[in-house]
């Protein structure tokens, strides 16, 4: 009976690290209530991986492969308590980073010890992806047919009240490129042709919901992220049918918008000059601990919009946690490129692919990185997670 209890109580992390994630992945593009209710079942299921993980700390612990990357994560987190409580910043900044630092915990146990489920997961996230996708496309080409102009509707919304509601293109935009790497990757990683045909298909509408976002950043990160899975997986063919088919997808929307080169040359950057301008100008006398965790930048108005936040992820930590945060930040990037670079089994080349699309995004976009389940769990923590669980070539099929 005792034996019977160990084993029961032995699995409890896993089940609960397995559990946090899907609902993450999945729970994005529809849950039961408001998205608030999305983010308390997500942190319930963490806060029950985390009294399992106590009740098996050995077990768990030993899963986590990259030690130098936890020491670091360690570091940051050390940093971030001392700007609460030294430099006065946000208190309930300490309550969401230790939500983060488990989630973090229950990606990794869960990549080390289960890597097959979580490739799942991400195949399931992928294809519920695409339905998103397929459906909103279906719905706002009805609304609107094919006669519009350039930037006439930008995409955020399905159209169906509860799925896929994610109110900002940009946000839409991101979600959607990161269900197009998932899909390119096993596209990439396939051997079957059946299996390659049906990622394939699966790719179109995520394609078409990406560009009709008109995000840029969601451009970027498929660009970045999309590239890195070529250099990797890609052949010669590969490349060519690449090529080929962009080229085709290039001539279509050129067709459709021929002005669109000139339209995006004239945005320019949308005024980030000016923010990253003032963001910098607010570090005098704070460049080496920042304004404190959580803090927001003033407020400021520019031409067509009100700005919030620093439109940079970078010059985000480095407001709010100063140069001491942002080298610990690159640090704990640098290790996982490290470890994942080492290990270059698939799963490990997808979260290389997912930490190259949002090295590059984070220069222009993304806010917010201690918060509440939101972009940047998705395209930094779980990346970073994934690097911290990987070690050696564990075999996981991905047909």
């Amino acid at each position: 009976m005792l034996m019977d209890f160990r084993v029961v109580t032995g699995r409890l992390p896993l089940v609960f690290a397995w559990l946090s994630t899907a609902v993450l992945l999945l729970g994005r593009f529809w849950w039961p209530g408001e998205t608030s209710a999305w983010a308390s079942s997500l942190r319930i299921c963490l806060g029950f991986f985390l009294l399992a993980a106590l009740l098996n700390w050995r077990q768990v612990w030993s899963e986590l492969a990259e030690r130098n990357l936890l020491l670091v994560m360690a570091a940051f987190t050390l940093w971030v308590v001392a700007s609460v409580l030294w430099l006065g910043g946000e208190a309930d900044i300490l309550r969401r980073g230790l939500v983060l630092l488990v989630f973090t915990m229950a990606v990794a146990f869960l990549t080390s010890r289960y890597p097959q489920a979580f490739v799942q997961l991400l195949q399931a996230a992928a294809v519920l992806g695409a339905v998103a996708a397929l459906v909103t496309l279906y719905l706002e080409l009805q609304k609107s047919g094919f006669g519009f102009r350039y930037r006439a509707f930008r995409l955020h919304s399905s159209g169906i009240p509860g799925f896929a509601e994610f109110g900002n293109p940009i946000i839409s935009g991101m979600h959607l490129a990161f269900a197009g790497l998932t899909v390119f990757w096993c596209l990439l990683s396939n051997r079957r042709w059946s299996s390659r045909l049906f990622w394939g298909l699966l790719l179109l509408p995520l394609g078409a919901y990406a560009f009709f976002t008109f995000s840029r950043s969601a451009w970027l990160a498929l660009a970045a992220g999309g590239l890195f899975l070529l250099w990797r997986l890609g052949n010669l063919r590969v490349w060519l049918l690449s090529g080929a088919a962009l080229m085709v997808v290039l001539a279509l929307v050129l067709m459709q918008f021929p002005g669109m080169f000139d339209i995006e040359a004239s945005r320019n950057v949308t005024h980030r000059d000016l923010i990253w301008r003032m963001v910098l100008d607010a570090m005098p006398g704070y460049w080496l601990q920042g304004h404190g965790a959580g803090v927001s930048m003033e407020v400021m108005h520019i031409p067509g919009q009100t700005v919030v936040n620093t439109h940079s992820l970078y010059l985000e930590v480095l407001f709010q946690y100063g140069l001491t945060g942002l080298l610990l930040f690159l640090g704990m990037l640098l290790l996982a490129v490290r470890r994942l670079w080492l290990c270059s089994n698939p799963l490990a080349l997808l979260a290389l692919a997912l930490l190259s699309a949002s090295a590059a995004v984070m220069f222009f976009e993304l806010h917010s990185f201690i918060h509440s389940p939101n972009l940047i769990w998705l395209w930094i923590w779980l990346p970073l997670a994934m690097a911290l669980g990987s070690r050696g070539k564990p075999t996981c099929s991905l047909a």
